[in-house]
């Protein structure tokens, strides 16, 4: 009995000294990975203030939202990050879920992938106090690189959309779509024929994503990290998303990237106008929240500056923006510059895109900001200080982008209004920036090559037709003498047909025909010519078809706003009367809307 007493004893004391062992082990095997963030937007108010009313996009009741996107990392687990920072009074999602899409635009998901999406421990629901913002539990859920998932939310009661990203997703509403029962059937069966949620007003889009502002991913390389873009519209694009594509190409998956641009954002002041809570805050204000406290943040890419010069110049704006010096944009620039340092993340900067042609048109209105050299040369100071400065970790030279016919202009095929980029312009500037930026130290496949483009197609045919004027100037002579020979071919046309109805047929002899006459014969001359390809816009609608002219370019469009987006609705002078009209329009229709809302609301309960 004392021998096994003696056994146990023994035993005892192995299981007491192997625990912290065991433990220690357990601690050190989760230290080995860590959290990244894989796929965020920027979260701004997205109520729009008209006559000093307040109108927000409504979620009836019993509805659920899908909203479509992209991660950019491999992972074993994930969680979601909500926000409810604008809204009025708390917000409830009472169920939640994650699942693979099925196909792309169309709100379907493979619902064999469908996991639940918990909170505070194992709930189902959640409700984020207004002002706040609130993460899911982690859950076990794997992915790779560039999936394609879809979050859906249910809501039971009407909810108010006014806590948003306007960019990188595309969410689908299904009214009166309730969730299946129990988490193995978490996601509403009915939405593929859903509408898409967005802010529209003329020829402006925006991509709205309700209360989700970011996701994690869980990734097993201790390594692992994030590099965040940050900037103004003309970083609202698909430029991270292409970066990401190369790292991803060269097996690179443990470095998430993520936009956080907001469109007509500015560095020291926040947006203005009729739509200016759209805009976001100033940079500096947001620079923390949208890019330091991202999980696993290691570099930031920041493209900011142009809308503080161009908004002070503009007619409908100019008036009520702070006008800055770039003496004061440079000072801001070295403000989130320590921001990052202080934090221990590396910063980089582009240059200025060039914008000469852009006139931010709205309603048929244009010249709203007319390009003028005093604009020109505070960008280029600008652009100066970004290239020599002894702060930053490095820069990105945007100059190649510009037409070579004139520098103050992007090259044509770059743009559709002067100032944002088409997507085979996003993938130009994807390959501007140097990989090892973000420690990748190997050559590797570039955008361009991966999604089979020549984004510089355009540029060539036009630095080779400045070196070749007199190639140009014999094509343009050859094609006038054609056309004076085809003049002439038709004038001796018409002078036959005249005579052959003025002649008498003859009754005692065969008509004769008089033989063809033919032109002098133009020898064909080879030039070198460019027939410019189609403009293309990212499609805003839910319908597949609409993406096959991005086939022809091998360009995915993925889920940005509309690249001919003005940033500033004008209210001068001539849009008064038709500003007025607008807001009636739109505050008689939301009332409509809300009150039949309310009805169909107590029909349901």
């Amino acid at each position: 009995m004392r021998k096994l007493s003696k056994i146990t004893s023994v035993f005892l004391a192995l299981i007491i000294l192997l625990v912290p062992v065991c433990s220690n082990f357990a601690v050190t095997a989760e230290a080995a990975g860590k959290w990244i963030c894989t796929w965020a937007t920027s979260i701004v108010d997205s109520s729009i203030s008209l006559a000093s009313v307040s109108v927000q996009d409504i979620i009836p009741a019993r509805s659920t939202v899908r909203i479509e996107l992209k991660v950019t990392t491999a992972g074993e687990k994930l969680r979601f990050k909500f926000s409810n920072e604008h809204g009025a009074a708390p917000v409830t999602i009472n169920d939640a879920t994650v699942a693979k899409t099925r196909g792309a635009g169309e709100g379907a998901i493979d619902t064999s992938t469908a996991a639940a999406i918990t909170f505070d421990g194992g709930l189902g629901s959640v409700t984020i106090p207004k002002g706040e913002t609130m993460w899911s539990d982690p859950i076990d859920y794997k992915t790779e690189a560039l999936d394609s998932l879809s979050v859906s939310l249910y809501f039971a009661n009407m909810t108010y959309i006014t806590s948003a990203g306007l960019a990188n997703a595309r969410t689908f509403m299904g009214v009166r779509s309730v969730f299946g029962g129990g988490s193995s059937e978490c996601y509403a069966r009915i939405i593929s024929s859903a509408r898409e949620v967005n802010i529209s007003a003329s020829t402006i889009t925006y991509h709205t994503t309700p209360f989700l502002c970011a996701i994690d991913s869980y990734s097993t390389d201790a390594n692992a990290g994030t590099a965040v873009f940050i900037g103004d519209s003309t970083l609202v694009n698909n430029t991270y998303y292409y970066f990401a594509q190369k790292l991803v190409n060269a097996g690179i998956t443990n470095i998430g990237v993520v936009n956080e641009a907001v469109v007509a954002n500015k560095l020291l002041s926040d947006g203005t106008g009729i739509i200016g809570n759209l805009y976001g805050d100033a940079m500096i204000e947001r620079f923390t929240r949208d890019a330091i406290e991202i999980t696993g943040v290691k570099y930031i890419f920041v493209k900011i500056g142009l809308n503080d010069i161009l908004h002070q110049f503009s007619k409908s704006m100019g008036a009520d923006v702070p006008h800055y010096t770039t003496q004061d944009i440079i000072n801001g620039y070295k403000d989130l510059i320590d921001m990052a340092h202080d934090n221990g993340i590396k910063i980089y900067f582009f240059t200025k895109t060039a914008w000469k042609g852009y006139e931010r048109a709205f309603l048929g209105q244009t010249g709203d900001i007319v390009w003028n050299q005093k604009m020109q040369d505070m960008c280029d100071e600008l652009t100066r200080w970004i290239k020599t400065n002894k702060y930053a970790d490095g820069y990105i030279d945007c100059s190649p982008l510009a037409n070579p016919a004139d520098k103050y202009a992007l090259c044509p095929s770059f743009t559709s209004d002067g100032a944002h980029l088409t997507p085979v312009a996003s993938v130009a500037l994807a390959d501007l920036i140097p990989v090892s930026f973000v420690g990748v130290n190997s050559e590797i496949k570039t955008a361009a090559k991966i999604n089979k483009v020549d984004p510089y197609k355009e540029k060539k045919q036009i630095i080779y037709d400045l070196e070749h004027p007199e190639e140009k100037t014999t094509v343009k002579e050859e094609s006038t003498t054609r056309r004076e020979e085809s003049t002439t071919r038709k004038e001796e046309t018409t002078t036959r047909r005249e005579e052959a109805t003025t002649a008498a047929p003859s009754t005692t002899a065969p008509a004769t025909t008089a033989p063809a006459t033919t032109g002098p014969s133009v020898e064909a001359t080879t030039v070198q010519q460019y027939i410019p390809q189609e403009i293309v816009t990212v499609p805003v609608i839910a319908d597949p078809q609409e993406t096959k002219p991005f086939e022809n370019l091998g360009v995915n469009p993925d889920y940005n706003i509309t690249d001919t987006m003005p940033e500033q609705i004008g209210d001068g002078a001539p849009l008064a009367f038709l500003l007025i009209l607008f807001a009636v329009v739109i505050i008689a229709g939301a009332v409509l809307f809300l009150t039949i809302g309310r009805k169909k609301q107590e029909e349901f309960q």
